[in-house]
C-alpha cells in the first residue's frame, strides 16, 4: 500500500526538500493561533487579537500569488530567502509590540508582513514535484495528495505544540519556535541543489493576468471559493456547537481536528491507488463527495456524534486537494505553475474569510444549524460550477494526459 509513497523519495534531492518543508511548515499551525492568544493575553482584547489575525489572513492570501508569481521569474531561492528573513523579523515584532503595548494598528501592520512574508514552501514543493514527476501524472497525483495530507497534520500538530508550550511557558515562546523551525526549514530548502537549479518554464510569453489568464484556472478559483466557505463557517459553528452543547467553545479544537484526521485517512487511501479515467470527472466526484460528507452534520446532537461526522466529512479534502492540483498543472500557462498554486490557497483563504463573517452572523443571529446549512452549501454551489465550465478544465495544453 504504501509503495506509491516510498517512490516519491527516489527522485535525487528530494528526501532533503521533503524533510525540509516538514520543518519549515509545522509554523503553519502555530503562527495564527500564537498571535491571537499573545495579543489578547498582552493586551486583553479580543478585538485587537481578532484584528491581529484578520490582519495575516490577509496578507498570507493577498501576497502569495506575488511570491508565486516571482518565483516562476528568478527562481525559488530569491524568493525564500528573502521572504523568511522578513517573516522571522515581522512576527518578532509582534512578540515586542504586544509586550510593550503597541496599538492595534501597530501589531496588525506587523501581523499583515508576516503572513505577506510567509514562504511559499507548500508551492515550491508542488513545483519540484511537477518537475521531478512530469511524465508521470500518477507520480503526481500520489505527491500532491502527499503534500495535501502534510498540510491537515500540520494543523494538527501546531496547535498542540501551541497550546504545550503555552502551558509551560508562553504564546510568545511559541512564536519564537515558530519562527526558529520557519527560517530552519526554508534555508534548508532554499539553498539545496534540486531548489537552486528549478527553473519555471520561460519558453512561452507571459501575461500580465499571469495564471488567471487561463479560463481553466479562472474556474478552478469560482469552485474554490465556495467550497472553501464551507471551512470559515465550520470553524464558526463548531465553537457555536460545543456552548449550544453546554461545553467550553475551546473544545471545538476536537472537531476540526476530527475532520483533518479524516483528510489524512482519506489522503492515505487515495493516494496509495494508481486511478484511470478522466482526472476532472474525478474532481466533480471528490467535490460532490465532500458536500455529501458535510450533511450528517446537521443532525449531530452531541459531542461525540459531531467528532464521529466530521471525521467523516473530511475524507474527500486531501483527495480533492490533489485532483485540483494535477488539473493546475494542466490548465495554467506555461511557466506559471507556482504562481497558479498560490492562486488556489488565495482561493481558500477568501472563501474561508468570507465563511466565517456570514456563519458568525448566523450563528449570533439565527441558530448553530443555520451555519451548518451554509458549510454544506458552499461545496454545492463548487460543484456546479465546475461543472457548468467543465469545458474549460478539460481544454488544457496537453489533454490526453488528462487521465492519471
Amino acid at each position: 500500500m504504501f509503495g506509491r509513497y516510498r517512490s516519491l523519495m527516489h527522485p535525487p534531492g528530494v528526501p532533503r526538500l521533503v524533510v525540509s518543508v516538514l520543518i519549515g511548515r509545522i509554523p503553519i499551525g502555530i503562527f495564527s493561533l500564537a498571535i491571537v492568544l499573545l495579543v489578547r493575553q498582552e493586551t486583553h482584547s479580543f478585538a485587537q487579537a481578532g484584528a491581529a489575525s484578520a490582519a495575516w489572513a490577509l496578507g498570507a492570501g493577498v501576497v502569495a500569488p506575488l511570491q508565486g508569481r516571482l518565483v516562476d521569474r528568478f527562481g525559488q531561492p530569491a524568493v525564500l530567502i528573502p521572504s523568511t528573513l522578513l517573516n522571522a523579523s515581522a512576527v518578532a515584532a509582534i512578540v515586542v509590540g504586544a509586550r510593550a503595548g503597541a496599538p492595534t494598528w501597530v501589531l496588525a501592520l506587523f501581523a499583515w508582513l508576516g503572513g505577506a512574508a510567509l514562504p511559499p514552501l507548500g508551492a515550491c514543493m508542488r513545483s519540484i514535484w511537477a518537475d521531478a514527476f512530469s511524465d508521470d501524472a500518477s507520480a503526481r497525483s500520489t505527491a500532491y495528495t502527499f503534500e495535501s495530507m502534510i498540510a491537515e497534520l500540520f494543523y494538527i500538530v501546531g496547535p498542540a505544540i501551541t497550546t504545550g508550550l503555552i502551558a509551560i511557558g508562553s504564546a510568545s515562546a511559541a512564536l519564537l519556535l515558530a519562527i526558529g523551525l520557519s527560517a530552519a526549514g526554508t534555508l534548508a530548502f532554499a539553498t539545496a541543489a534540486r531548489s537552486r537549479a528549478w527553473r519555471s518554464d520561460d519558453s512561452a510569453p507571459r501575461s500580465r493576468a499571469g495564471a488567471l489568464a487561463a479560463p481553466g484556472m479562472r474556474t478552478l478559483m469560482l469552485a474554490i471559493v465556495p467550497t472553501g466557505i464551507a471551512f470559515g463557517a465550520l470553524e464558526v459553528a463548531m465553537p457555536a456547537f460545543a456552548v449550544a452543547q453546554g461545553h467550553p467553545a475551546g473544545l471545538a479544537g476536537i472537531f476540526l481536528s476530527a475532520m483533518a484526521v479524516g483528510s489524512l485517512l482519506g489522503g492515505l487511501w487515495y493516494g496509495a491507488r494508481a486511478w484511470s479515467g478522466p482526472i476532472v470527472t474525478r474532481f466533480i466526484g471528490l467535490q460532490a463527495l465532500f458536500m455529501v460528507g458535510l450533511l450528517p452534520l446537521l443532525v449531530a446532537d452531541s459531542i461525540w456524534s459531531m467528532a464521529v461526522l466530521m471525521t467523516i466529512a473530511g475524507l474527500a479534502l486531501a483527495p480533492s486537494a490533489a485532483a485540483g492540483y494535477l488539473i493546475v498543472d494542466h490548465v495554467a500557462p506555461a511557466g506559471t505553475v507556482t504562481e497558479a498554486t498560490t492562486w488556489v490557497m488565495t482561493a481558500n483563504i477568501a472563501g474561508g474569510a468570507l465563511g466565517a463573517a456570514l456563519g458568525g452572523l448566523l450563528a449570533q443571529h439565527t441558530s448553530v444549524h443555520a451555519a451548518l446549512i451554509l458549510a454544506c452549501v458552499g461545496p454545492f454551489f463548487g460543484t456546479l460550477v465546475t461543472l457548468a465550465r467543465r469545458r474549460t478544465l478539460e481544454a488544457a495544453p496537453a489533454p490526453a494526459q488528462l487521465t492519471s
